[in-house]
This record gives structure tokens, C-alpha cells and sequence, in this order.
């Protein structure tokens, strides 16, 4: 059972300590309330959205601080009122609980009283959606190698256009001085640039709820997220809007397990048949036009796609990196190395034979497994190719997972 600190004395202790251990902190009150005024390096959550948001909240194990929505004046069961709340962070569909380190009430007597007592620094202000802190963590994969993949190939990806921002720094301080996960770089001088066709493309291949698309968009990536689960889609679409990276990433339906691979890489290049490879929920387009995010548009929306009877051409890709996170699909993972132009990088991260014998024991199917050694053949037996990585680590509950990473540039050397 979590406690709601009201004593004024104990709750400035609790803010001394969440800022000493830069606890993650979320609010959950209402985004007026929360632009009004916070504590610094608090993300919003309002508990009237935390429906379908857990995969915004940080993993697990994290500890995490809450700042509850203070009850209305005519509330008949304040306990009640919290209780629901705190719910949220009991278990998740696997059963787990999150870490709540503490959690508060926002009311007027925290920022007067236990702010000052603390010296916790108190933000007003809207937040700008690029410099909103997030909860959220990319997977472990992602993190690790999508910096080091744009600094090692940055002689590639900046001919002809802007250096990617991660390429230069990874990550960035917030706007405020924050306990919470740090912003990725601030990109408001390039608002007006956002739809550049000079920034790399990314494809996240099974992107779920967005958040690796999310992350690589915040980096400075166009992310091209496909997915056959409208709701899963939907999440990434709204993810990308919260974090003002909304016209860089593009969540797209389509069923990769029945389409052709060469279809799809052919179709990124080329606008006549996408249509028949998108499945749009509820008669809606994507969530951003593909075609104006793979190949730029210009100011009256006439996109810059070859005409219908030129063929797409592999050396004229736009796709600069592809992503695949605890997904599989053989057959389009075999094909890849064919499928990727010159200056293309693949970083694949799945479950590997051996899943099925930890406590877990999923998945358990062949096809559905990686072997080992299984993609390194593929990409070594294509001209062009360099493994960089090609081994395995463990998530915490002992599952073997691959850790893939190949780029087509013969100039560049294992990392």
C-alpha cells in the first residue's frame, strides 16, 4: 500500500530526496494546472489519460515519484479518489508493479510551502513539446547502438544534407532543471526544417506503441514506423505528436507477415502502389502522409516521388537504417541485404534460440527465434556488407536477445 505524505515537514523531506536521487517524477494533474506551475522536470500524465499511456511510463524497476491530482472541492470520498489513481501503478497486463518511491498531492501547499522548505525548483510555463522530459525508456538495443551507428556512418548520412542531431550530442539537458529522464536535443531552431528531405529515413519494422520511432525521431530521424495493429499505431502517432516530433514520424498499417519484402522497399521509393500494401483504420489515412515524409513535399503538397513507370531502383532508396525490436519476420530479414542501398545500416534485436528454456518460456516456436549466426550469414554473403555485431545479450528474466547490427559501407570498420 503506497501512503499519501501530508505532513508539511516530511513532505520537504521527501522532495529533498527526490531531487538528491533524481527520481523520476510525473503529475498527474491536468495540463493546465500543470503549465500553471510544477516541479521542475516533472512529466505530464493527467489521470484522465492514463488510459492506453502505461507504455509512457518508465520500466518497471525505476523508481518513480507521483504528483497526484488534488480532489475537487466536492469529492465525497477523497481516499477513493486517490486510490483510483495510484491503481494505475499497481500492475501492468503481466502483473508487475511499478517502484513508486512517494507520491503527493498537488495542491497550493505544495509549491508554497513544501517546494520552499526544499529548495525543489518550481517551473511555470507551457512546456515545449520538444523539450518535454519523458518517463519512457527506448528499448536497451536502441539506445546503445542507434548513437553509435550515426557517429560511425555520419561521412554517409550528412552528404548532401544536415548531420543527424544525435550524431553530434547524445541527449541534452532539459529546459528545466529535472529529476526525470533527460530531453533529447532541443530542435526548435529547425522547426521550419522539420520536413526536410534531407534527414535520414529510418523504417521501424513492428514499431508496437512507438517508442524506438519516437526516440530516433527526437534524434533527428524522418521514421517510416510500420505495423499491422491500428492501436498500436495509434499509440506511436500520439506518442510522436506529445514530443512535437509529430511530422517526422509516419505510423503506417501494413501486414508484414503477407507482404512481400522487395513490395515494401520498393514501394518506400516509389508512390503508385502503397495504397495496396496499407490497411487505414476506420477509412483514415496514416497519421502523416508516407509519401511527403519518404520523399519531401514541396509548400502546395506535390510530392517529389519518381512518375509512375519508373522503377524503383535500390541505389535510390531513401531508407538509411532500418529497426526491428523483438520482432521477427524471417523472410523479410533475409532479404534485406538485397533490399538496401549503399550507406544503409540494419540493427536487428530479437529473441534468440534458447527464450524457450528460461522460466518464461516464450516464445517457444522455431519460427518464431532467431539461430544463432542466423542474420551474420545472410549480411556476410551479400557484397557491401560489414557485421559490426552479430551476439546476444539477456534481459533481466534470462531471455537471450540478438544483438544485430550491419552497415553497407565497406569502408567502415567493426565498431
Amino acid at each position: 500500500r503506497t501512503m499519501i505524505e501530508r505532513d508539511p515537514a516530511a513532505r520537504a523531506e521527501m522532495l529533498s530526496a527526490w531531487s538528491s536521487s533524481r527520481t523520476l517524477l510525473l503529475d498527474m494533474r491536468d495540463a493546465d494546472a500543470f503549465h500553471a506551475r510544477r516541479l521542475a522536470g516533472a512529466v505530464n500524465l493527467p489521470r484522465t489519460t492514463m488510459s492506453g499511456r502505461l507504455h509512457e511510463l518508465p520500466p518497471r524497476s525505476r523508481p518513480l515519484a507521483v504528483v497526484l491530482d488534488p480532489a475537487p472541492v466536492a469529492c465525497a470520498d477523497e481516499d477513493a479518489w486517490y486510490r483510483a489513481q495510484l491503481a494505475w501503478f499497481t500492475a501492468d497486463f503481466k502483473g508487475n508493479p511499478w517502484t513508486l518511491r512517494g507520491c503527493v498531492v498537488g495542491d497550493d501547499a505544495l509549491f508554497d510551502d513544501a517546494a520552499a522548505r526544499s529548495g525543489f525548483p518550481v517551473a511555470t510555463g507551457a512546456v515545449i513539446p520538444t523539450a518535454r522530459g519523458r518517463l519512457w525508456e527506448p528499448s536497451d538495443n536502441v539506445a546503445r547502438w542507434l548513437p553509435e551507428v550515426e557517429a560511425r556512418m555520419a561521412h554517409r548520412w550528412g552528404r548532401g544534407g544536415r548531420l543527424l542531431e544525435g550524431a553530434a550530442r547524445d541527449g541534452g539537458a532539459s529546459s528545466e532543471p529535472s529529476s526525470s529522464a533527460a530531453s533529447e536535443p532541443d530542435n526548435d531552431d529547425d522547426d521550419d526544417d522539420d520536413d526536410d528531405a534531407t534527414r535520414p529515413l529510418c523504417v521501424d519494422l513492428g514499431c508496437g506503441a512507438g517508442r524506438d520511432a519516437v526516440y530516433a525521431a527526437l534524434r533527428g530521424w524522418r521514421v517510416l514506423a510500420l505495423d499491422s495493429d491500428a492501436k498500436g499505431l495509434a499509440r506511436c502517432a500520439a506518442l510522436a505528436e506529445a514530443h512535437g516530433v509529430g511530422n517526422r514520424v509516419a505510423p503506417v498499417r501494413v501486414d508484414l507477415e503477407r507482404t512481400d519484402p522487395a513490395d515494401v522497399f520498393a514501394t518506400i521509393g516509389s508512390t503508385t502502389s502503397w495504397a495496396s500494401l496499407v490497411k487505414r483504420a476506420d477509412e483514415r489515412a496514416s497519421a502523416v502522409d508516407w509519401a511527403s515524409l519518404v520523399h519531401g513535399a514541396s509548400n502546395d503538397g506535390a510530392s517529389n516521388a519518381p512518375p509512375p513507370d519508373v522503377a524503383p531502383n535500390v541505389s535510390k532508396n531513401p531508407v538509411r537504417a532500418v529497426l526491428a525490436v523483438r520482432f521477427l519476420q524471417r523472410r523479410l530479414a533475409l532479404a534485406l541485404p538485397s533490399l538496401l542501398p549503399a550507406g544503409a545500416a540494419v540493427m536487428w534485436f530479437h529473441f534468440m534460440r534458447g527464450a524457450e528454456l528460461t522460466a518464461v518460456g516464450r516464445p517457444n516456436k522455431a519460427k518464431d527465434l532467431l539461430e544463432d549466426g542466423e542474420l551474420g550469414r545472410a549480411f556476410g554473403a551479400e557484397r557491401g556488407w560489414t557485421v559490426v555485431s552479430d551476439g546476444a545479450t539477456k534481459l533481466p528474466d534470462g531471455r537471450p536477445v540478438s544483438e544485430f547490427v550491419a552497415v553497407r559501407d565497406g569502408s567502415c570498420e567493426s565498431f
